[in-house]
């Protein structure tokens, strides 16, 4: 920390997740929620009811006591959509649900006199917080878990107005921000984190990936996490993949992720584009379809390298998180990677969509096993200084006594070190 924190106060705050399914930015506030020092932060939570994986949300929050785990109708996926005339009439009916809860809410903010709102930049999440927040004089904070932009939405560009402070998860996303015209003033900034408890390769058991698709321990294996989705790159890394196997015949890439189904086009998902590209270039038996593994450390220790070909990513939790499992990252110099992770140390990072610098960087350290053991050591003890949850929740205590003080960020998140 850049200055001395904030003493005297224990900020009372309601979390806010509108959310019908988990998602990583979700994941992100339970962590912290888990890992706040009680004796520092009150923690209150609101959820919808309608959520698809309800009871594994209030499974991670179980801690906290039960009157302030608050189970609500925030709003369902399908209100208001499809269904002509009955299909407004449900929706509607559904939308009075989320209204009756908000009143309900704004009365337990009150009675419980909370201090702070804290939600996601979802417009859902963002535009029941601004309303709560404009209904009892509680301060708002929305988290900004990617790049900023106005088309996220107008329920999110009217939060962003109207909130006390904008939390950016890392310097990349602060900056996107600030781009954007939001008074620096209102932006704090506090970097993700991973649990290297969760993520700790002395304790994570080995060979889940390479068993179940016939790899032998020897066998080159690249991996890439990620959401099946354009930005994320998977087409670049299949282009990479082609220079790649010039070197080493024997290569594997596991494409690990579901697709998005909101990356599709009228004609073509993106994913068939990827498999087409990958036909086209005589792969099929080099790229592995792995789908979605819910105990990612075990993932992460068949990897010999993660490769993370996002065009700008806002942080990245799969890259900390192969970090602590040992594993070394190979991405782009773009987005929230610099901060992360330092070219030559943790991993190496690349010009963006170039297929050539890309495939070099991969081979190199397929190469060299020596090299990926010291990067892997290199990134467990980043980690461990750098990205631990505790040292994130400390962060965001000390940010909430500065909103609530009405003072500035002075706990800018740390930029990667230079190349060593």
């Amino acid at each position: 920390m850049n200055s001395q924190p904030l003493q005297g106060s224990k900020p009372r705050v309601l979390f806010v997740n509108t959310r019908s399914a988990l998602g990583a930015d979700v994941a992100v506030h339970l962590t912290l929620i888990q890992n706040f020092d009680p004796a520092q932060v009150e923690v209150h939570f609101a959820t919808n009811r309608h959520s698809v994986d309800l009871q594994k949300t209030l499974d991670a929050v179980q801690h906290l006591p039960k009157e302030r785990i608050l189970v609500c109708d925030l709003g369902h996926e399908l209100a208001g959509q499809g269904g002509g005339k009955w299909g407004k009439i449900r929706g509607a009916l559904k939308n009075l649900g989320a209204f009756v809860s908000l009143l309900k809410l704004a009365a337990y903010v009150r009675s419980q006199q909370i201090e702070i709102l804290h939600t996601t930049d979802r417009p859902r999440d963002a535009l029941l917080t601004t309303l709560l927040s404009r209904l009892t004089g509680a301060k708002s904070v929305i988290h900004l878990h990617i790049k900023w932009s106005p088309e996220i939405g107008r329920a999110a560009v009217m939060a962003l107005q109207h909130c006390s402070g904008a939390l950016a998860i890392s310097q990349f996303v602060r900056q996107s921000l600030l781009d954007g015209g939001i008074p620096d003033s209102k932006i704090y900034t506090a970097l993700n984190a991973s649990d290297p408890r969760l993520f700790d390769p002395l304790k994570t058991e080995r060979g889940l990936l390479r068993t179940k698709f016939g790899l032998s321990d020897d066998m080159p294996l690249i991996g890439i996490v990620a959401r099946i989705m354009i930005w994320k790159g998977h087409l670049e890394l299949v282009e990479a993949l082609a220079l790649v196997k010039r070197t080493i015949p024997n290569v594997r890439l596991a494409i690990i992720g579901k697709a998005d189904l909101l990356a599709a086009t009228s004609t073509e998902s993106y994913e068939g584009k990827v498999r087409q590209r990958i036909a086209e270039l005589g792969l099929e038996e080099n790229v592995i379809w792995a789908g979605w593994f819910d105990d990612t450390p075990r993932v992460m220790a068949d990897l010999d390298v993660l490769a993370v070909p996002s065009w700008e990513e806002p942080f990245g939790l799969v890259v900390t998180e192969a970090m602590a499992m040992e594993r070394p990252v190979v991405g782009y110099d773009s987005g929230a990677l610099p901060e992360i992770v330092t070219d030559g140390v943790e991993g190496l990072l690349v010009p963006p969509k170039q297929a050539e610098a890309l495939a070099n960087a991969l081979i190199a350290l397929l190469n060299d096993p020596t090299r990926r053991a010291e990067m892997g050591k290199a990134g467990g003890k980043r980690v461990l200084e750098q990205f631990r949850p505790a040292r994130q929740a400390e962060e965001v205590t000390e940010i909430y006594r500065r909103i609530l003080a009405g003072q500035p960020d002075t706990l800018h998140a740390p930029v990667a070190r230079t190349s060593q």
